[in-house]
């Protein structure tokens, strides 16, 4: 079962990887340490919403329909061509934080509790 640590692990490599591969539209703040920083925060981010105070923890932050929702953000912010450097650093970070937020929403659907389908806010 993933844990805070996994989760910010987990998110830490997606955010490199992410930062790695979108090459076309980045700027120098697009590398390694904004991927794995960004990342980290953004894999653990679901629990600092809904903290695992108890087994039911998972609600709308860790629903399906909330990793649908930040999947069609994402898609949305990798098409994005940036006009300017602030909305370079923007997509980047939209990027790298939607990519590990979901990391850690595909970690816990593995889990035997998995994830609600929309679950309450």
């Amino acid at each position: 079962m993933p844990n805070g640590k996994t989760h910010m692990l987990v998110g830490a490599g997606v955010g490199i990887a992410v930062a790695l591969v979108d090459k076309k539209k980045a700027l120098a703040t697009h590398n390694f340490f904004t991927g794995s920083l960004v990342g980290a925060f953004a894999g653990k981010l679901p629990d600092v919403i809904e903290p695992a105070l108890n087994p039911n923890h998972r609600q709308f932050f860790h629903s399906l329909t909330f990793l649908a929702a930040v999947s069609a953000a994402w898609v949305k912010a990798y098409k994005w061509t940036p006009d300017s450097n602030l909305e370079k650093i923007i997509r980047c970070i939209l990027l790298i934080g939607g990519a590990s937020y979901m990391s850690h929403l595909v970690c816990d659907a593995t889990t035997p509790k998995g994830l609600p389908v929309i679950g309450k806010l």
